[in-house]
């Protein structure tokens, strides 16, 4: 079993060789994942990445190119890696919690607030959207015991309902 590791949940430091894996296969295949770290924090390592994508505009029908920063940080709080993000309309402006949720069809009938929430970022301690940690522990329990890099099983799971795919790359190295 990996150094850190716990049958029952992620650590600080797992989490860290995890997303280092993850910027070592983007910069192979030129895919944008960086890793920033804050040195004056326990949980300071995280990484970011931005893609243009296009998102049905909350007001009709058509599409508009918008801009996600993806942020995976470590929640001390919760013991599990988060999927924080901000949205850029083309204007420049953000795009709230609320406009995503209608443009998001991916979310079907869930129960808005329980799914996607705006929270401070475990590390930068600046509002961003999220999905809602909560039942991270839940999901990464199945890959603890079996992936070599349960972060990206927990992506491959999550990251679609936000416009997060992961290349094959990625899954290659679970």
């Amino acid at each position: 079993m990996e150094i850190g590791l716990k049958m029952d949940h992620l650590s600080v430091e797992y989490f860290g060789k995890c997303i280092h894996d993850i910027v070592s296969i983007s910069d192979a295949i030129l895919d944008g994942w960086v890793m920033k770290i804050k040195n004056d924090s326990e949980n300071g390592k995280y990484i970011v990445k931005k893609q243009t994508t296009l998102l049905k505009a909350p007001e009709d029908a058509s599409e508009v190119p918008v801009t996600f920063e993806y942020h995976v940080a470590y929640n001390i709080s919760y013991g599990v890696p988060v999927l924080c993000f901000n949205i850029w309309q083309p204007d420049g402006s953000l795009l709230t919690l609320e406009g995503y949720w209608k443009s998001n069809m991916a979310f079907g009938d869930s129960n808005m607030y329980e799914t996607l929430t705006q929270m401070d970022h475990p590390v930068l301690c600046k509002p961003f959207l999220s999905l809602h940690p909560c039942k991270t522990q839940e999901i990464l329990q199945t890959f603890l015991a079996t992936s070599k890099n349960p972060v990206i099983s927990w992506l491959t799971v999550v990251g679609p309902f936000v416009s997060l795919n992961l290349l094959e790359e990625y899954v290659k190295h679970c």
